[in-house]
């Protein structure tokens, strides 16, 4: 963000250094929850679910899932608009949508889901303006802490109306990280405007439908066992699952809610493992584009920072 966040001072520099220990061991056993998950799932029915859920994947239903996909990452980042503005953060629709889809595709390829926020929050781009320099990286962090918040509240709250009658306590405990993810989201979204928190609400809904119509989408291109009336439920289930951020993009934590879903509604577990590897294929798919802007977006600077570096080395 312009004139606020680039830089830092030996302060800021010391603490990443302390704090680089625990983020190779927190990534570390996010990648052991991932893999262990997907060891588990290998062990229990082999590889039959990954080979069905990719080959049997038909072309429409990519078409379909890389536009739903699509619109869910442009839903968030015009979320993301309207909750950095009351940070005193300026960016355009354009600007917002490239770093947003940067973020998911690093947050699906790299540890915990959040590493691709992160860089969102602390990026020191020129396309984001800031009010006050003082205090930038913080506003920048709590703009997509509050958003990204926003979106989690759908999510549990959409998993706990599709367990309520089947396990209440599952349901109990996920309605109850929806409220958490609403107070701590509030915190910053509280002097929004009422047109503007109405559209965050509506915002988050319509990125939980775009990916909640992947599944149905997968879902309907692998069977045509699951009763259509339940695939939002079960898609609800899959979904909150994969936000968990204990693994890598969702994957292991995804394919067991899944799994579990399926034989909760009396379905096969394995088929629910399957349409949940189809549905991470093509959400992986969806965020490709964000693996261009990442490119150009860093390319430039990595060569500037490069010829930087050889300057001092010849002086």
């Amino acid at each position: 963000m312009r004139d606020t966040v680039a830089g830092g001072d030996g302060t800021r520099t010391s603490g990443k250094r302390g704090s680089r220990p625990r983020l190779i061991l927190i990534g570390t056993a996010q990648v052991a929850v991932t893999g262990g998950l997907l060891a588990l799932i290998v062990a229990r029915w082999g590889a039959a679910p990954f080979v069905h859920a990719v080959a049997s994947v038909p072309v429409w239903a990519w078409v379909f899932g890389l536009l739903l996909g699509s619109l869910g990452v442009v839903a968030q980042a015009l979320r993301w608009r309207l909750v950095a503005r009351e940070q005193g953060i300026r960016v355009s629709v354009g600007s917002a949508v490239a770093r947003c889809w940067q973020a998911a595709f690093l947050n699906s390829v790299l540890p915990g889901g959040l590493v691709g926020d992160a860089l969102r929050a602390a990026d020191d781009s020129t396309d984001a303006t800031v009010n006050t320099g003082k205090r930038a990286l913080g506003r920048g962090f709590a703009a997509v802490a509050a958003e990204r918040l926003a979106g989690t509240a759908v999510v549990f709250l959409a998993a706990a109306i599709a367990l309520c009658t089947r396990v209440p306590l599952a349901a109990t405990g996920c309605a109850l990280v929806a409220l958490v993810a609403v107070a701590v989201a509030w915190r910053w979204i509280r002097l929004l405007p009422a047109r503007h928190l109405t559209a965050v609400a509506a915002l988050s809904v319509l990125g939980w439908a775009s990916f909640l119509g992947v599944f149905v989408v997968v879902t309907m291109s692998l069977t045509s066992e699951v009763l259509p009336v339940q695939t939002p439920a079960l898609g609800s289930i899959a979904l909150a699952g994969m936000s968990v951020p204990i693994g890598i993009g969702g994957w292991g934590t995804r394919e067991a809610a899944a799994g579990w879903g399926f034989a909760l509604f009396g379905y096969d577990a394995a088929l629910g493992v399957a349409i949940s590897i189809g549905y991470g294929v093509l959400a992986l798919a969806s965020t490709l584009p964000g693996a261009v802007v990442l490119l150009l977006r860093w390319v430039p600077r990595l060569r500037a920072a490069r010829e930087v570096g050889d300057r001092r080395s010849e002086s």
